[in-house]
């Protein structure tokens, strides 16, 4: 069955380097941008953030939150094409924001051209690790529940009221792949709203030292439309 796409609001796939040889200067974000402006990538995003913690090995005591940096992020948007791409210290991201018409056309647009310009950088050595994620968004009536459309959820009786804030995922690993669903729902005044977020990460090592990045990418993708098939129910596979 082909779907249209319509509840889609972003599709990504991920690589991260967790053992990257080359040290990283945050010149490559200018390095990598000036490869890329010409295809339409006009705005950049710069994401700047501190981690707070709490230290709560003090018992019976308040104790000062600790800080450490997070390591920039931009984000380049082609906003004609809907897609941007993410970069940072060790990983980049490839994403459709609108307009996803299917996974070879991700590959073939997206990820293989620009893939191939972060390694030219240098970038993107030893260890890989991909990850492909699939973000859908819906809309319910609240006189529904979410067990009709999602299999994950156990229904609860109608008598004791309206679900209205729910989180709930599921992780299941085999020889390949880690396999996640996660689902966020919480009633506001149009009903249901709900984030459900389908797909995979890949754990297989030859993969991960394999050079062909699409290759990986594909091996991770492989499984994600028959665990996305296997969470809902038909009501809502009518609906997609």
């Amino acid at each position: 069955m082909e779907y249209t796409n319509r509840h889609l609001i972003e599709v990504n796939c991920a690589f991260q380097f967790p053992s990257e040889t080359t040290e990283w200067d945050s010149t490559f974000f200018g390095m990598f941008y000036e490869q890329i402006k010409n295809d339409g990538f006009s705005e950049r995003e710069e994401r700047k953030g501190v981690q707070i913690k709490f230290d709560t090995s003090i018992k019976n005591s308040v104790s000062p939150p600790l800080t450490s940096e997070i390591e920039d992020v931009v984000i380049f948007k082609n906003n004609i094409k809907g897609i941007a791409i993410a970069m940072g210290k060790n990983k980049v991201s490839f994403h459709f924001i609108k307009d996803y018409s299917n996974w070879n056309n991700f590959v073939t647009t997206v990820i293989k051209p620009y893939s191939e310009i972060y390694k030219k950088l240098g970038l993107g050595n030893g260890m890989r690790q991909c990850s492909v994620i699939y973000l859908n968004k819906f809309i319910k009536p609240v006189n529904e529940t979410l067990a009709d459309y999602f299999k994950i959820i156990t229904p609860i009786n109608a008598e004791f009221g309206i679900e209205n804030v729910t989180n709930i995922q599921r992780v299941v690993t085999n020889n390949s792949s880690l396999l996640v669903a996660k689902l966020n729902s919480q009633v506001l005044q149009n009903g249901y709203n709900i984030n459900f977020e389908c797909g995979a990460i890949n754990n297989n090592v030859q993969g991960m030292f394999n050079n062909d990045w699409v290759f990986q990418a594909n091996q991770t993708h492989d499984p994600i439309r028959s665990f996305f098939e296997s969470i809902i129910t038909e009501k809502l596979r009518l609906e997609l």
